[in-house]
């Protein structure tokens, strides 16, 4: 092991990069405008409401208390998507072939690097990391990190070449498909195909990049690697870098196309934060040329439309009034 080298240095400046541009996305996502609700049906976490409706469809809702949502009802929702895709496999089964093995190279990548993290940290603790090691922690991560890397790296692989295919052979999806998103495919696939050759042929067992990610950790010089390895690392950085300026970022925005559009019914009560919020969209100009806006500045005057006889409940010892 010698001192840090080129590819230490640069994988330094990505991770501060990425991290920065990551953080950036998700406020800006945490500071966008209320959204418009849905209104759709049933919601997940509803406890008396299976087969759809919403507590503001009550006669009066204002004079009861809110009910209780169950957030296991969530979870489970949300599990099922992330893991089966099940909306896919649901509107579009042969599509699913394609998009699901995609995601769980990805999602398997992503415990990779977990993986790979804990095994840097693990022998830097002192744990000998092995197939023949006296620790039990040891052996398991020796084994599950090859069970990981190559689930991510095989399926990954089928499903870039899957979705590309797909995106150049149907005639469904052709005309929706941009330019750009044949080049994210093709930067992905190369990711992964890199990774899988390097594997194959390099590193059967992660043990290279586990003491690549350890000298990341302790600032000591990098192991010796392939060419191709090299290639997978640089392919890896720029991916993860670009990825926040991609449609491919729909993942990171899922949880609050879940829990703040989908799924928020919160009501707009007097004295509230979302009235709060409400209020400086209201005041917000009209860019409108219908005729029956022209004559209004603001949308607060379309919400006064609507309003005027029918003041906003108020909140008072845990119940609407």
């Amino acid at each position: 092991m010698g001192s840090v080298t080129w590819l230490q240095i640069l994988t330094y400046a990505f991770m501060a990069l990425i991290i920065t541009v990551y953080l950036a996305r998700l406020a800006k996502h945490a500071r966008m405008p209320i959204h418009l609700r849905w209104e759709l049906y049933p919601l997940a976490g509803e406890r008396n409401r299976p087969g759809g409706g919403s507590y503001l469809e009550d006669t009066e809702w204002w004079s009861r208390p809110r009910e209780e949502k169950s957030f296991l009802g969530e979870i489970r929702f949300m599990g099922e998507e992330v893991l089966l895709f099940k909306e896919y496999h649901r509107l579009n089964l042969p599509y699913w072939y394609c998009v699901y093995p995609f995601h769980v190279g990805a999602f398997a990548f992503l415990g990779l690097i977990t993986v790979l993290i804990v095994g840097a940290l693990t022998t830097m603790g002192g744990v000998e990391v092995s197939g023949v090691s006296p620790n039990l922690w040891g052996r398991f991560l020796f084994y599950a990190t090859p069970v990981v890397g190559g689930t991510s790296l095989i399926f990954g692989t089928i499903g870039s070449v899957a979705l590309l295919i797909g995106r150049l052979t149907n005639a469904d999806l052709k005309p929706y498909t941009r330019r750009i998103e044949y080049f994210n495919l093709a930067l992905v696939l190369a990711l992964f195909l890199t990774g899988l050759v390097s594997w194959a042929l390099y590193d059967h067992v992660f043990s290279i990049a586990r003491q690549y990610v350890a000298s990341l950790l302790t600032f000591s010089g990098a192991p010796g690697m392939s060419a191709l390895t090299v290639a997978h690392i640089l392919l890896v950085l720029a991916t993860a870098a670009y990825l926040p300026f991609t449609n491919m970022m729909h993942f990171f925005a899922k949880w609050f196309t879940y829990h703040k559009i989908r799924w928020d019914d919160a009501p707009n009560l007097r004295g509230s934060g979302l009235e709060s919020r409400l209020g400086t969209l209201h005041d917000l100009p009209l860019s409108w040329s219908s005729p029956h806006v022209q004559a209004l500045a603001r949308w607060r005057d379309i919400a006064q439309m609507e309003s005027r006889e029918k003041p906003a409940p108020r909140v008072k010892k845990g119940v609407t009034e």
